[in-house]
């Protein structure tokens, strides 16, 4: 671009000094250079759409989390679990130690998250920025082994608090992705989590519990009647806002109550043990094979998920 200035910029002077001839072969280069730049620009196009329509690669060795991916950096990283094909996901090694997939992210209201049920079903925004990873992968992670729920939050302030779930599952979509498992909480934010566990999620366009929560938080969530937490509710900058509009924006009653909107939130996943996808492959491999051999099958080998303590290997 600096080259193309920079020729227009010798054409001009060399017009205002030449002749009449040199004038039209002056014209004719110029409008060849134009030409050149318009067909390299749209060659970078096609290029710069192609890169951003095609699927990530992946390879057979993608794992199935971030923990399973043992690295110690945040970054943006495939993984693969059964039944979707390979995805992103934006990983955390900062907030609460390394191996956290991050499924929400709020920081700073450039992204709308007062979206219909399709959007939150497939997952929006950026993983570099502010996004919902989506219900249906939510749903195929947390099936597929055990997980740990971790949330984070920072008020405008900049103080922090966390609330920790230690067994979070999340159901399928004939189900509404309801909220089927959550565990225990510890943390210091207070438990405002808990008194949604069970309850379908929610969008303004998809209301199972017909009470419209949705609509009335401005957000998408798992709504009871309706809701003491609200994490995808409005951004209000500054935090506070007026008491008429109580639950709409990012709200965790048990820390600042219903009438405070945060300034970061980030809702993070790790499963319970590094390992258990493939204890799990392994189980069902060899299923398969005693079905081959008409072997009965012993007790541990019927249980879906292997249960085991984080890290282990």
């Amino acid at each position: 671009m600096q080259i193309y200035f920079i020729s227009i910029t010798i054409l001009i002077i060399y017009l205002s000094l030449a002749d009449g001839n040199q004038l039209k072969n002056a014209y004719e280069k110029c409008e060849n250079l134009l030409l050149s730049l318009k067909t390299h620009l749209n060659e970078l196009k096609t290029k710069a759409t192609a890169i951003g329509e095609s699927k990530p690669t992946s390879s057979s060795n993608d794992p199935s989390s971030c923990l399973a991916a043992y690295i110690n950096t945040n970054g943006i990283h495939m993984i693969q679990v059964p039944g979707l094909e390979p995805f992103l996901v934006a990983c955390d090694t900062r907030v609460a130690g390394a191996g956290w997939t991050v499924i929400q992210r709020r920081q700073d209201g450039t992204e709308n998250f007062y979206r219909n049920w399709l959007e939150y079903r497939n997952g929006f925004g950026s993983l570099g920025g502010e996004f919902f990873i989506g219900l249906e992968r939510l749903n195929h992670l947390t099936t597929a082994e055990p997980y740990e729920l971790y949330i984070y939050l920072e008020d405008f302030n900049g103080d922090t608090r966390h609330a920790k779930y230690d067994n979070f599952t999340i159901d399928n979509e004939e189900n509404s992705y309801a909220i089927a498992s959550l565990g225990r909480y510890s943390g210091d934010a207070g438990d405002s989590f808990s008194y949604h566990k069970g309850m379908p999620f929610s969008t303004f366009d998809h209301d199972v519990s017909g009470k419209g929560c949705a609509s009335t938080n401005v957000g998408a969530w798992w709504y009871n009647d309706c809701q003491q937490s609200n994490l995808n509710g409005q951004y209000v900058e500054g935090g506070k806002y007026e008491v008429k509009l109580s639950g709409r924006g990012i709200c965790w009653k048990s820390w600042r109550g219903y009438d405070y909107g945060y300034k970061i939130t980030q809702m993070m996943i790790r499963p319970k043990c590094s390992n258990s996808i493939r204890r799990q492959e392994q189980q069902q491999q060899l299923l398969r094979e005693q079905e081959l051999k008409n072997q009965p099958r012993s007790p541990r080998q019927t249980t879906q998920f292997v249960e085991c303590q984080p890290g282990e290997t």
